[in-house]
């Protein structure tokens, strides 16, 4: 009895032990499944992806394809160039090869300097007209061609080709400045503007230029024009006499700024009436039509105080 008891105790035992057993085995077995179906769908999609191409490598340099070169190559070696034409380059900053069409050609034998320059009329043809066919004689510097424009004996001779306006203008307001050649104030380099306190001084110590062009145009000097902004001290400067009579006086035109009056243009005498009009009655207007008969000086009026 006791034997069956263990036989059946001991089949027990055993079923179980097969179970977990099998129970285990089921469990190591899925990922596995999962593991082999990824690697066949992986198989199957490089199956069907075409094979990369391999890169056929040049014999040697020469069957390369190359390039011309960018500016930003040529300003490796050529750099002080390169720097004048990203700063004063104006509408020649563009690339190097345009112009550049033969380069590190040149050959001290041949001496063949000329052949491979690029030549202005290319681009720009005779911009100035068959007189100036020289273009390098003004614009000596490609790189900068407007800014490095020194200013020669030569070159001053054809301002007025250029400039005609100002020619005219010169020509029509005869002054000193007329007999002046252009290069006497315009020196150093093209489109140098001057102060006029190089050759003028000024009508008061702290006068500056823009004070000068208030009144005096450039090219016309004596065609002086009055600027409702003008001060007193500057009429004053030539015209001192008066000047210092208007300072002086007590009555109310030493308050007045002398352009108020004569306003317009240089030398503008002005009437009484634009100011006042009529302030006697006809009588005394007949009898004296002109006011300075009884005003004497309109700067320095008659006054009680006096």
């Amino acid at each position: 009895m006791h034997h069956k008891n263990r036989v059946s105790l001991l089949a027990g035992s055993l079923f179980v032990l097969l179970f977990i057993i099998i129970a285990c085995a089921s469990q190591e077995v899925a990922p596995m499944k999962q593991e082999l179906a990824a690697e066949a769908v992986a198989a199957q999609q490089a199956e069907m992806a075409p094979a990369p191409k391999e890169e056929s490598k040049p014999v040697s340099f020469y069957d390369m394809e190359v390039k011309p070169l960018t500016p930003a190559e040529c300003a490796r070696c050529h750099l002080s160039v390169f720097s004048q034409i990203k700063n004063e380059g104006g509408k020649h900053r563009i690339d190097c090869v345009q112009c550049h069409t033969k380069y590190h050609a040149y050959n001290p034998v041949k001496q063949n300097w000329n052949e491979i320059m690029p030549k202005c009329q290319t681009c720009h043809g005779l911009i100035h007209g068959d007189k100036f066919a020289a273009c390098a004689s003004c614009h000596s510097n490609p790189h900068a061609p407007k800014t490095q424009m020194a200013m020669t004996p030569e070159f001053a001779k054809m301002c007025a080709d250029c400039h005609g306006k100002v020619h005219q203008e010169l020509q029509q307001n005869l002054s000193k400045h007329t007999k002046v050649q252009c290069a006497m104030c315009h020196h150093q380099k093209h489109g140098y503007i001057p102060s006029c306190m190089e050759c003028h001084k000024g009508h008061s110590p702290d006068q500056t230029v823009k004070d000068c062009l208030t009144c005096h145009p450039v090219h016309a000097p004596l065609n002086i024009s009055i600027a409702d902004t003008v001060k007193n001290d500057d009429c004053g400067s030539c015209h001192s006499a008066v000047y210092q009579k208007i300072r002086s006086t007590t009555t109310k035109h030493g308050q007045v700024a002398c352009v108020k009056c004569h306003h317009s243009k240089h030398k503008y005498i002005p009437q009484c009436q634009e100011c006042h009009g009529q302030p006697h009655g006809e009588v005394v207007l007949k009898k004296f039509p002109n006011c300075l008969q009884c005003h004497i000086d309109v700067h320095d009026l008659p006054a009680k105080s006096k």
